[in-house]
């Protein structure tokens, strides 16, 4: 997801299209020795991990940066910002770097907020929510809305694969990176792939898993004076 024009298909890229710019297969090629090998088939899968994620994790927040390769090999800045979200669907996916951009959804609506051209993008959460990160992130029913595979472990991670059913969507297939820990799956990174293949790569940093968050954190009321576009 770039900001501003790829903002509202990744969260809705999220959310949410994700600083790791080296595409997520070339360091799956990395041979595994037969320690490394061995260790990884008693490891849990990525789909498990994602998973048991999934049900463990009613809530968070967490930092990320970010970083978009085009179909060309050419890495755009790298941005920055924090994501929260509180099952079922409701997340806040803010940029603060290179500019200010915020994402918020309340379960039923997105607004898509432009600091800088003090415009208001409203849209139905269930028309650009289903089949995109934000949904496998802060939606509930993953197996639902994609279909999921395991890929060979990579850098320390497991990982999983996962497809959108639906053809509508603008997102050919996201990866998400796991790393098993005694207070459980804690999401590393995440890596997707747009219609127009781009690869977005975002890495996540200072995880709070289950955070408690104040009544209305989630919802958004449109600055006095800034244009308002609702969209169908």
């Amino acid at each position: 997801m770039i900001v501003r024009s790829k903002s509202a298909a990744f969260a809705a890229c999220l959310a949410l299209a994700l600083p790791c710019c080296q595409p997520f297969a070339a360091a799956a090629d990395v041979p595994a020795t037969p320690t490394a090998a061995g260790s990884a088939r008693n490891a849990p899968s990525g789909e498990a991990l994602l998973l048991q994620w999934v049900q463990s994790t009613r809530s968070a927040r967490t930092d990320f940066t970010q970083t978009v390769v085009d179909d060309k090999g050419k890495t755009s800045p790298p941005s920055a910002g924090h994501f929260e979200f509180e099952r079922p669907g409701k997340f806040r996916w803010v940029y603060t770097k290179p500019y200010r951009q915020d994402i918020i959804s309340d379960g039923r609506t997105i607004w898509t907020y432009d600091h800088d051209l003090d415009q208001v993008t409203v849209s139905p959460q269930s028309r650009a929510l289903s089949g995109t990160p934000a949904a496998l992130l802060a939606g509930e029913d993953v197996n639902r809305l994609f279909v999921l595979s395991a890929l060979p472990a990579a850098r320390g991670l497991a990982w999983v694969q996962a497809v959108p059913r639906g053809k509508d969507s603008s997102f050919d297939w996201v990866r998400i990176g796991l790393k098993a820990t005694p207070q459980g799956p804690e999401l590393v990174e995440m890596q997707l792939r747009d219609a127009f293949r781009r690869t977005s790569t975002i890495v996540f940093s200072n995880a709070q898993r289950n955070a408690a968050f104040p009544a209305g954190s989630f919802h958004f009321t449109a600055p006095q004076g800034a244009s308002v576009i609702q969209q169908p």
